[in-house]
């Protein structure tokens, strides 16, 4: 059974044309592919990359599912007109609550990366902590140097008001002497 790209949430008819121009043609193909080679085809980076990967691999799971269920009926189903799926206009968001199948999605994701991006990734966190770090380190050292020039500034105001005392009482002595020599001379 295959399934056409214009199933997959997120893909349009526009969008599946592009992606048949570059090799793709069923939701299986597009399951079965990498990140990397997705993020290759126009208008795709890893994000929507990964979102497509993971949208086509939910819907063969759903096909998967509905086959399994139709295989255990023992009736014929009755023919109707069948409409349309209405397409969803949000894609769907996958929790991440700790459960077996976000552990499962999560390693499908890490199996779809090369080692080479794998390690890209793992450069690009460390990098990204060691920035981190740097900044903090970097605005305690700023911080440290205002409060020494506070704690500066502080000893010199101290300092000058302390010499504007011992000047003050320079001349009030000064005063006295004077004070007291003209009255000795009267």
């Amino acid at each position: 059974m295959t399934i056409a790209l214009t199933q997959i949430t997120g893909i349009g008819p526009s969008t599946a044309k592009v992606l048949v121009e570059n090799g793709f043609e069923s939701a299986q193909q597009l399951a079965d592919t990498t990140i990397a080679q997705l993020a290759k085809v126009p208008g795709f980076g890893i994000a929507r990359a990964s979102r497509a990967i993971n949208a086509a691999i939910e819907l063969l799971a759903a096909a998967d599912d509905s086959t399994a269920r139709a295989a255990q009926t023992t009736k014929r189903p009755r023919r109707t007109a069948q409409k349309p799926a209405p397409r969803p206009t949000k894609s769907i968001s996958i929790p991440t609550t700790g459960t077996k199948a976000d552990t499962d999605t999560k390693e499908l994701k890490m199996k779809k990366l090369t080692k080479k991006e794998q390690e890209k990734l793992k450069k690009a966190k460390a990098k990204k902590a060691a920035a981190k770090k740097a900044a903090a380190k970097k605005a305690a050292a700023k911080k440290a140097a205002a409060k020494k020039a506070a704690a500066k500034k502080a000893k010199a105001k101290k300092a000058k008001a302390k010499k504007a005392a011992a000047k003050k009482a320079k001349e009030k002595k000064a005063k006295a002497k004077k004070a007291k020599s003209k009255k000795s001379k009267k």
